[in-house]
Order: structure tokens, then sequence, then C-alpha cells
């Protein structure tokens, strides 16, 4: 946690300007412990939290859930993207509970540093290995701080990813 800090406080001091006072110094160890809360993902996985199962026969339907909130870091300049997820499964024999769903999203893959494109094809992975569904599709929409601070500084774009695997293998 040292030495954490004290990188931070190298960061800090990359602004080289009077207004970086000994009181934003002091800053590093609250920065330290909001990115351990930011990339708590990696202390979760899907198998625990998917854990919760209803045992179904012949059913043919799917299960929607829309509109999952989540925030996540981008791997390419350490800045947030936030935005929603849908997931839709078909169940095979395996039905889990719809809190499983945003905890998957919310508590295992938003909280690590990533890309969105990856981030929803593993959300898709984990749906089909873990519950062993027939097909699964995943939409991400999110809005990209390193877009809309930096380079293109467009802030009122979005970026959709869908990944879809087995039986809802259409895109």
């Amino acid at each position: 946690m040292k030495k954490t800090a004290n990188n931070v406080q190298s960061l800090i001091k990359l602004c080289d300007h009077p207004m970086v006072t000994e009181r934003l110094l002091k800053s590093s160890e609250r920065i330290t412990r909001a990115y351990a809360e930011l990339f708590s993902g990696y202390q979760k996985n899907a198998q625990e939290v998917l854990n919760d199962v209803v045992h179904v026969k012949n059913y043919q339907g799917t299960i929607k859930m829309e509109k999952i909130h989540f925030y996540s870091m981008c791997e390419h300049h350490f800045l947030p993207f936030l935005g929603t997820c849908s997931i839709e499964y078909q169940p095979n024999e395996i039905i889990t509970g719809l809190g499983k769903l945003v905890r998957l999203v919310k508590d295992v893959h938003g909280p690590r540093l990533q890309i969105q494109e990856i981030m929803t094809k593993d959300i898709c992975d984990d749906i089909m290995n873990i519950l062993k569904a027939k097909g699964c599709r995943v939409v991400t929409r999110a809005t990209h701080l390193c877009v809309c601070s930096r380079g293109p500084q467009d802030d009122l774009s979005e970026t959709v990813c869908v990944y879809s695997a087995g039986s809802l293998l259409t895109l």
C-alpha cells in the first residue's frame, strides 16, 4: 500500500504547478483506497456469484435483463468508462437468480482494468460455461472518458458492443 501511495504521489507531481500543495499530496492514500475499490472485481469470480440456481427441464424461452448499470476502467488510458449491460440467455437446465446477473456485471466484471469489448465477451462466456446455457447475448453501451476528455473530446458518443454464443449467435 505504501509503494502504491508513493506512485500516486509521483503522478500528482506530474502537474508541476504551484497549486499542487502538500494538501493534495496527502491525497495519495485516499486515491490508493479508491483504486483498490475500483479494481475490486479481481477479488471475486463468476463461479461464486452464479452459484444460486434453479434446475429446469425443457425451458424453451429466453431470460433477458436490461440496463444493468456499471462502471469500469479502460486499460489503455486508465480512465473510467460507464454504461449499461443487457444480458439475454436461453437456459439449458439451470436458471440463476436475476440479482446474480446484476452482481456478475457490477461486482465481478465492472470493477476491473479492461476494455469494453473483452468485458462483453467475458460476461457471455461466464453464462455459457457456468450455467451451461444453450445460448447467450450480451450488449454493453458505454461512454468512455478517454474519448470525452482527450483525443476526439466527444462526450456524446456511445460505444456499443455485442457478443453472442450458442443458440443466440445471430448478431
